[in-house]
């Protein structure tokens, strides 16, 4: 074949890829610069459907790409990681595991060198079939492009697959496109392509020899939506015989459907730590500070209740319903593998998370596969037998619920108080400060990263504010890595507001990701919560005070992060007592990305954690 027409052949291949991912719902690409990629950079920037960012760094666009498929979506899509071959794909491993371990659709296209290359010591080619092992949902290793009207019919087939086992199987797909040289298809071929798609041209392909041809009129798989199912006669069983029923929703439980309503409506406290509107599928006029009365409460701060044994006995449910993953605090995890009755957790995730192994019913599927709308439920029961009932039944649901409301408002006043009192700049004060501005921001979503700050955010944050935010986390793995670039890649395609809360060094993990980002015009905040190191640790049995403690696992940090942000050109502002925490916010108010940097104090944040 002339080296014109394997160009020309290769752009070709791409192009009937790139456009069956379209049709199935990417929208998103994130593309990291390479020789071997340039069919599919090609393809996917001179595509009229889909948005393409150029990121340096393959970790940095592995990580966007996974931010980009968590936004909340009507209609769940994977967005595109795209690199070159050899190291570059390998550095997409830790967003492809989080992906896996949080269900988040994620679709990665890897150039490859042909086959005939590989395990010839060639430059830039190393073994990547299967290189991510286990954690994709679905790999596919296309060979080579072949002129050939089955070899496009597969690859269209293929665009397909990807999209559907991303979503369906929630996680990521792995599709290894080798391609040979020559790889640069001259301006005319280009310029073909990207009129007939520009033009949705769909005539039969050309049967000469013409390098180009046509897009071929194949008819591509489309996937049904399904319609909730009833609910199984177990569950319904379980609910009908129940009356203090408690809901536990983790993090990252994007499809809620009627689950929440279903809860409202009977009264049954929700410890939902899946944020608001939009990523659980709460309304936001469903939500409160928890005083729901018989109605229904939802509660973020539950662990400053149940980290009290006597309040865990007192509040213990007759069943539980579970979904999303596993909740982050400890003590809600001893809890409920303390509790001995019924736990039902829904398969939102493809590996069912029940880190405290007391799970008795799985339910396959999200909460939004099932009709919740149908009563289970008829009234409250009698009072039950108080040799048998837990310590403090009242019998009724809606006595139960109020019991929650009860424990939760005393541990939330006992909190605010020891908050007034401390002088000095907390973690603490920083999520009851900033949060409630921040939930009277039109459509603003939180990104929170992991260790101390995702903790702190369900327990210092105020129900009205957490509960009616979006949330965005990546508690899969729950690693601190790609935390930056995943809110940025969030605050790409959603294309609104993110407001990042970030530690110090997960901060400094993530610095390269802080590249371009004014350039971009990225709508994002991130508020940099510095305790100088990695202060978690604290929590450990270990001599806080020895040497290889200080270096090792707290890691101290001297870093100017005034002069990070300078260097990037990206807005910033300084807070250092808690009285300074909303004027600093308000400088910011008019830039759309910026840096706030709040220099806590150590000691006294991990006091006030202590003393809760």
């Amino acid at each position: 074949m002339p080296p014109s027409d394997r160009a020309a052949l290769s752009l070709k291949w791409c192009f009937h890829l790139v456009d069956a991912l379209w049709r199935h719902g990417v929208r998103e690409a994130f593309i990291s610069p390479g020789s071997r990629s340039t069919p599919l950079t090609l393809a996917l920037v001179h595509h009229h459907g889909i948005r393409c960012h150029s990121v340096l760094d393959e970790r940095s666009a592995a990580f966007m790409a996974l931010g980009a498929g968590k936004v909340p979506a009507t209609q769940p899509a994977p967005a595109l990681f795209v690199c070159t071959s050899g190291t570059a794909v390998a550095n997409a491993l830790p967003a492809v595991v989080e992906a896996r371990m949080s269900g988040t659709p994620l679709v990665v296209l890897s150039a490859d060198r042909p086959p005939a290359l590989r395990a010839t010591g060639a430059s830039q080619t190393i073994d990547q079939v299967k290189l991510f092992g286990d954690y994709p949902v679905f790999f596919f290793d296309a060979g080579e492009p072949v002129d050939a009207d089955g070899d496009f019919r597969r690859i269209l087939r293929l665009g397909w697959q990807a999209v559907h086992y991303a979503v369906s199987r929630g996680g990521p797909v792995h599709l290894n496109l080798p391609f040979r040289k020559p790889l640069e298809p001259d301006a005319e071929t280009i310029a073909e392509y990207r009129e007939q798609y520009r033009a949705n041209v769909t005539h039969s392909r050309d049967t000469t020899n013409h390098p180009v041809g046509h897009i071929h009129p194949v008819s591509q798989p489309t996937t049904l939506p399904e319609t909730p199912r009833s609910l199984p006669s177990a569950l319904r069983d379980l609910l009908a015989g129940s009356s203090r029923i408690l809901a536990v929703i983790g993090p990252e439980l994007r499809r809620s459907g009627s689950l929440f309503e279903f809860c409202h409506r009977n009264g049954i406290p929700v410890l939902n730590e899946s944020g608001g509107a939009g990523s659980g599928g709460i309304e936001s006029e469903n939500i409160g500070s928890g005083d729901f009365g018989s109605e229904g409460i939802f509660l973020n701060r539950h662990s400053l209740v149940l980290q009290d044994p006597k309040k865990r006995a007192d509040l213990a449910p007759d069943l539980v319903l579970r979904a999303g993953g596993d909740p982050v605090h400890r003590a809600t995890l001893e809890t409920l593998a303390g509790w001995n009755v019924p736990q039902v957790v829904f398969g939102d995730h493809p590996d069912h998370p029940d880190a405290s192994l007391s799970a008795t019913h799985h339910v396959d599927g999200s909460p939004a596969d099932y009709d919740f709308t149908v009563d289970s439920r008829k009234g409250d029961k009698p009072d039950p037998d108080p040799d048998t009932a837990p310590a403090g039944n009242s019998g009724t649901q809606a006595s139960y619920a109020t019991l929650w409301a009860d424990a939760l408002s005393q541990a939330v006043h006992s909190q605010i108080e020891r908050l007034l009192a401390e002088s000095r700049l907390t973690d603490g004060h920083v999520y009851d400060s900033l949060l409630p501005l921040l939930a009277h921001e039109p459509e603003t979503l939180v990104a929170v990263s992991n260790s101390f700050p995702i903790r702190d955010y369900l327990q210092f944050g105020p129900e009205e504010a957490v509960q009616k935010l979006p949330l965005l986390v990546n508690r899969g793995a729950s690693g601190i890595d790609g935390v930056t670039s995943t809110a940025i890649g969030a605050a790409l395609a959603r294309s609104k507001p993110v407001v990042l809360f970030t530690g110090d060094l997960a901060f400094l993990h993530d610095t390269g990701a802080l590249n371009n980002l004014m350039s971009r015009d990225v709508p994002l905040k991130i508020i940099v919560l510095n305790n100088r190191g990695g202060t978690i640790f604290r929590m450990l049995p270990l001599d806080t005070e020895d040497p290889a403690f200080i270096d090792y696992f707290e890691t101290p940090q001297q870093v100017d992060l005034q002069d990070i942000a300078r260097a990037h050109g990206i807005p910033y502002a300084l807070a250092e007592t808690p009285s300074t925490l909303e004027t600093a916010w308000k400088t910011l108010m008019a830039h759309r990305t910026a840096i706030l940097e709040c220099r806590t104090h150590t000691d006294a944040s991990m006091k006030l954690r202590s003393s809760i």
